[in-house]
């Protein structure tokens, strides 16, 4: 039986499914975009270390509470297209596993030798978190018994030990506070009498959830309180931006961004702007802006870091247009020349 793609399997086993990137953070993938890509009608959009990294939900019909869910890591070459080698290695494991019926049940035993492959990967404990979270509100399944723990500790924090908490009920929360405007309201008011553990852990969820505007704002004047203290805390402060990572573009989340490149920033906020907010780059003037103060201040990232941006679709063309841009400050003209000398 021969089967060339996942959307194949997917379709022939007669299945329902859903499809996510879990790279650089959440983030679905709808249907027709993935048969572009694997079709190689366009680039993976969100490439990481020239991966992708997927999750692959699928169900029978009338079972979505009973989901198969694959974590799939499949190289890319060079254009940033799928390798369909990787893809057909992977399928033929699988169909391996499953005969000629491509709707029988996996054992656990055939999950373990399926994960046994080359091309699959265990995503972090956050990222899992989020990603069930999602994926519970996608197929309408009631969240796990954390929730309701979550929310017990989020109307009254100075009754319930923290430690006590579920990773799994702060994802579902943070998942629920876009389309649930009282709870995003009861954590705005919290917030400040959350320890740092919880607010930090709450942070780690939201970076892959879309939030409402209350919760944006709140945490971009998080970031500010820490600017005003006399050391500030860089580490803080870029987990309360990537904190907003999810949700779409807006100008208070720009302008900010700006700002901090503009004050000598630190290597967790570079890190943070390329690992989650990569979208801000997009604009050109905020690129070339990180881009000099990576070369002159963080030059030993430069070139993993350059890598990097150049492999994502969305920024490539711009980095390249300007390549050879006179106006280039002269720390990055001498970090590109370095990076492509090295290259040579």
């Amino acid at each position: 039986m021969q089967i060339n793609t996942l959307s194949e399997f997917l379709t022939q086993a007669g299945t329902e499914f859903r499809l996510f990137d879990l790279g650089r953070r959440l983030q679905a993938i709808e249907p027709a975009d993935f048969l572009a890509i694997e079709a190689q009608q366009r680039p993976y959009p969100w490439p990481l270390q020239r991966h992708a990294w997927l999750a692959v939900c699928y169900w029978q019909t009338h079972s979505a509470d009973q989901p198969y869910i694959w974590f799939l890591k499949l190289p890319l070459d060079e254009r940033g297209l799928f390798n369909n080698g990787a893809v057909k290695y992977f399928l033929a494991a699988l169909v391996e596993q499953l005969g000629q019926d491509l709707t029988a049940p996996l054992s656990d035993e055939q999950q373990q030798k399926l994960a046994q492959t080359p091309f699959t990967f265990a995503p972090s404990q956050e990222k899992l978190a989020a990603f069930h979270a999602r994926l519970g509100l996608a197929l309408n399944t009631a969240p796990s018994h954390f929730y309701q723990g979550a929310l017990d500790y989020l109307a009254a924090p100075e009754q319930h030990d923290w430690q006590q908490l579920g990773l799994q009920g702060l994802a579902e929360v943070a998942a629920r506070l876009q389309q649930d405007a009282p709870l995003s309201q009861l954590l705005a008011r919290q917030w400040s009498h959350l320890p740092t553990q919880v607010q930090t852990a709450f942070c780690q969820q939201c970076e892959h959830q879309p939030l409402p505007d209350n919760i944006n704002q709140l945490l971009l004047d998080a970031v500010n309180h820490e600017l005003e203290r006399q050391t500030p805390d860089d580490e803080r402060i870029a987990l309360l931006l990537r904190a907003t990572a999810a949700s779409p573009a807006f100008v208070a989340r720009k302008q900010k961004v700006a700002t901090l490149l503009d004050l000598a920033p630190s290597q967790a906020l570079m890190l943070c702007l390329v690992a989650r907010l990569w979208q801000e780059l997009a604009d050109e003037t905020l690129l070339l802006q990180y881009l000099s103060q990576l070369a002159e201040l963080h030059g030993d990232l430069f070139n993993g870091v350059f890598s990097e941006l150049v492999s994502m679709p969305a920024l490539r063309p711009l980095i390249l247009s300007n390549l050879h841009n006179a106006a280039l400050s002269t720390s990055l003209k001498d970090a590109l020349g370095a990076l492509y000398t090295a290259d040579a």
